[in-house]
C-alpha cells in the first residue's frame, strides 16, 4: 500500500512538473521548479533503494524453524547468509533445552515443534511422550525429522486428494520392473477412504505410504498450481534413503533393472540427475524469479530445463547445501516461488526468439533449474539427460486412463495380479 501512494505520488509530481514547464515564466530563474526536480530525483533513488533493500530483506529472512523440520543442521559450513537462521535455530533449540532443565517442564509448542524435541531430546517428560504417541495413532500427520536407518535406494512419489488410482497403478508399475526396491508414497491430503484403498496395494516392507503433514509450513505450500510441496518431499525422502528416484505418480517406468543400475552409477558423480526438455529456462522463469538468486535472465536463454516428473537425487552434503537448501528457500518464500504477475497457464511459445518468457512460470520447477543453472555454470550436462532418447525411460498415463485401468482391473478381481507385493 506504501508503494502504491508513493507511486501515486510521484505521478502527481511529474504532473505537476510539466505544467510549470508549459506555463511558468519563459527565460526566468524558478527556484521551486528547481526545488520540484531535486526532490522528484531523491525521492525516485529513495524509492530504488526501499525495494532493492525489500528485496534483499525477503531473500535473507526464512523461520528457523522450518529449518529444523527439514533436518537442516550446523554442519552445512558454508559463507552464505542463509546459514544464519540455521545458527538462530540451533541457539533457539539449545535455550530450549536449558530452559526445560532448569523448569523440568516440557516445552510448549505446536505438536510439530513437540515431536521434534521428543526425537532429539529423548530424556522428555513421559507425559509429553504419550501424548505424542496417543496424537500420531489418531492419523495425526508427521514433519518430524527422519532419524533412522537410511536405505540405500527408494524410488518416490506423492499422493493428493483424488490421484490414488494413480498411485496405485504406479506402484503396481515399479513392482512389476523392479520388484526388490523400495517405494515410498507421501500422503499429502487424500481421506481416509482413499488411503485405505491404497495401503491395500501398499502394505509390505518394500511399499510404505507416509502420511505428511504440510500444514507446519506457510498456507501457500500446499497449493497445487505452484507444487512447492515437491522438494519438501524430496528432502524428507533424502533422510530415509542415500539416494531416490522422485518421479510424480502419472509416470510408468519403461525400462528395468539394468538402466536403472547405469543411472544410478552416473548421478553418484553429479548428485543430481534429470531429463531436459528444448524449453530454455529463462521461457518458463518469470523474470521476478531470478533476482531471488542474484542471477540475470540472459544468461539463462539458452540452458534446457529439466522436467521434474523423474529425478534422480543423492543425499549428499553438496545437494544438501548446493541445491536442496537455496530450492527450499525460495519454495518457502511466497515472493520467490510465486512472483506477482506469475501464472502456469497461457503459455506463448511462438514468441521470437524462443526463450523469450512465454508468460508461463513454472513455479517450484522454474526455481529448481536457475539453483542446477547458478551451481553448476550454466552447463546442463553436468546433471541431465536428453529427454527424447531413442527408448525413453518413463511415459505417462494420465489419471483419468489410469481411473478407467483401475475399474476394469476391478470388475475383473479374480486376477491376484492387482496385488504385486508381496514379502519375499
Amino acid at each position: 500500500m506504501r508503494t502504491k501512494h508513493l507511486i501515486l505520488i510521484l505521478i502527481g509530481v511529474i504532473i505537476a512538473t510539466i505544467v510549470f514547464i508549459a506555463f511558468g515564466p519563459a527565460g526566468e530563474p524558478n527556484d521551486s521548479f528547481k526545488h520540484i526536480v531535486v526532490q522528484t530525483h531523491q525521492q525516485l533513488k529513495e524509492f530504488q533503494e526501499n525495494l532493492r533493500v525489500g528485496l534483499e530483506r525477503k531473500k535473507l529472512e526464512l523461520e528457523p524453524k522450518y529449518l529444523l523440520l527439514l533436518g537442516f543442521s550446523s554442519s552445512l559450513n558454508t559463507n552464505d547468509a542463509s546459514q544464519q537462521p540455521l545458527a538462530n535455530a540451533q541457539q533457539q533449540q539449545q535455550q530450549q533445552q536449558q530452559q526445560q532443565q532448569k523448569t523440568d517442564t516440557p516445552v510448549v509448542g505446536r505438536h510439530a515443534e513437540q515431536e521434534l524435541n521428543e526425537l532429539r531430546y529423548q530424556g522428555s517428560n513421559s507425559l509429553q511422550s504419550a501424548t505424542n504417541r496417543q496424537q500420531k495413532s489418531q492419523r495425526k500427520r508427521i514433519t518430524t525429522p527422519y532419524n533412522g536407518t537410511k536405505a540405500n535406494f527408494t524410488i518416490v512419489t506423492y499422493v493428493q486428494e483424488g490421484q490414488v488410482a494413480s498411485a496405485i497403478l504406479w506402484a503396481q508399475n515399479i513392482a512389476t520392473k523392479l520388484p526388490s526396491e523400495y517405494l515410498l508414497i507421501y500422503d499429502l491430503g487424500v481421506s481416509e477412504e482413499q488411503l485405505r484403498s491404497l495401503s491395500a496395494y501398499c502394505n509390505s516392507s518394500r511399499c510404505a505410504v507416509i502420511t505428511y503433514d504440510l500444514s507446519e509450513f506457510p498456507s501457500f505450500v500446499d497449493d497445487q498450481r505452484t507444487h512447492a510441496y515437491r522438494p519438501i518431499v524430496i528432502k524428507d525422502a533424502l533422510m530415509r534413503a542415500k539416494c531416490v528416484l522422485f518421479t510424480e505418480n502419472y509416470m510408468r517406468l519403461r525400462g528395468g533393472q539394468r538402466e536403472l543400475q547405469e543411472l544410478q552409477k552416473r548421478v553418484m558423480v553429479s548428485g543430481v540427475l534429470g531429463w531436459n526438455t528444448p524449453t530454455a529456462v529463462s521461457s518458463r522463469t518469470h523474470p521476478k524469479m531470478f533476482d531471488y538468486f542474484e542471477s540475470d535472465a540472459d544468461d539463462f536463454n539458452f540452458l534446457r530445463m529439466v522436467d521434474l516428473d523423474a529425478v534422480f537425487f543423492v543425499d549428499t552434503l553438496f545437494v544438501t547445501e548446493k541445491i536442496m537448501l537455496p530450492w527450499l528457500r525460495c519454495a518457502l518464500t511466497m515472493e520467490c516461488i510465486d512472483p506477482i504477475g506469475a501464472q502456469s497457464n497461457g503459455c506463448k511459445y511462438n514468441k521470437k526468439p524462443s526463450y523469450r518468457y512465454s508468460g508461463c512460470h513454472a513455479y517450484d520447477a522454474s526455481a529448481f533449474n536457475v539453483v542446477l543453472g547458478v551451481t553448476w555454470h550454466l552447463d546442463d550436462t553436468k546433471y541431465s539427460l536428453p529427454a527424447n532418447a531413442a527408448v525413453p525411460m518413463f511415459y505417462k498415463e494420465t489419471l483419468e486412463q489410469a481411473t478407467k485401468i483401475l475399474e476394469s482391473r476391478r470388475r475383473n478381481s479374480s486376477s491376484t495380479s492387482d496385488h504385486p507385493f508381496t514379502e519375499d
